[in-house]
């Protein structure tokens, strides 16, 4: 069975941190990677948490002054991975959701749908508040159904799902890897959502790149991207900065630009009761029952912390 392995950065996602390990175990990832850096929720207590109950490995980082949160913690996974790397890897963060729409909407149903391909770029779906002003400890899944039309710009950003991570000088990047080797490069087989080949352009990946103005595509799958959350949720993410810099960007334009509820998506919905139970289940470990519930507390009142200082 292939090792399909998803790596993650976090920072200050406790309270829905449960949610998006189960959901991705359950469609069929095999190992999660998560690293953590200067929390104030107490997200790396439960990720030792987790780790403990095999659900996933955390390497907590401490990136210095002049680091790129992100690419100093994918430097300390590639550590790791690069001695046997995964026959399969995609990065994601805490806030996208793989949503596959392929047979029963699982990770090995979707790599078989395109046996030929060595990496399949995934269009995000912009999912807005929904009108949520405050937080909650809810679903996201089944809070946030609200979501960009097809042809908005800001879904044209893609994740990638890739085999063979050793034919790139940098696997893991944000978006996807990078820097293919030379040597390799007539190996590589990119497509995009609907399983289309992609110019040789996307196989290299030497700089970001986007799918071109109207060819968005979720047929095989989407990445649901909850990038506001709810106004106070945004607060949290507008206040620790981008993970590719310290910088903090227009808070207001930001969300409007992100804010999008155009049109209603509940396609993993299908999911939403199995992703219920999964939770419930790591609910009953006494240990992660107790630092999530420390998530809810700490991250609530950096809410309120946050709210009073926007006054």
């Amino acid at each position: 069975m292939a090792n399909v392995t998803l790596v993650a950065t976090m920072r200050d996602e406790g309270p829905y941190l449960l949610e998006w390990v189960a959901y991705h175990r359950m469609i069929g990832f095999s190992e999660i990677v998560v690293c953590s850096n200067n929390c104030v929720d107490g997200t790396p207590a439960l990720l030792d948490a987790l780790q403990a109950r095999g659900q996933l490995r955390h390497i907590p980082c401490d990136p210095g002054p002049d680091d790129k949160a992100q690419l100093f913690a994918y430097q300390q996974v590639e550590a790791v991975l690069s001695k046997a790397w995964p026959d399969v890897l995609m990065v994601l963060d805490g806030d996208e959701f793989l949503n596959i729409h392929v047979g029963g909407g699982t990770v090995p149903e979707l790599l078989g749908s395109m046996p030929q391909a060595t990496a399949m770029m995934i269009n995000w779906r912009i999912f807005g508040s929904a009108g949520h002003e405050s937080w909650s400890a809810d679903s996201v899944l089944q809070r946030f159904r609200q979501a960009a039309a097809r042809n908005h710009g800001v879904n044209r950003s893609f994740k990638t799902l890739f085999r063979n991570p050793g034919h790139y000088r940098c696997p893991l990047l944000p978006h996807g890897p990078g820097y293919a080797r030379a040597d390799a490069l007539r190996c590589i087989r990119v497509v995009d959502g609907a399983g289309q080949p992609l110019p040789e352009r996307y196989a290299r990946s030497e700089e970001f790149l986007q799918t071109d103005p109207g060819a968005v595509t979720w047929r095989l799958a989407q990445v649901n991207h909850y990038n506001t959350r709810s106004r106070q949720d945004y607060l949290v993410k507008h206040w620790r900065g981008g993970g590719l810099g310290s910088e903090r960007w227009d808070r207001a334009s930001n969300w409007e630009a992100f804010n999008r509820n155009e049109e209603t998506d509940l396609s993993i919905e299908r999911h939403a009761a199995a992703t219920r139970q999964a939770v419930t289940e790591l609910l009953a470990d006494p240990l992660i029952h107790k630092r999530h519930n420390q998530c809810l507390n700490l991250y609530g009142s950096h809410v309120e912390a946050l709210a009073k200082d926007m006054r």
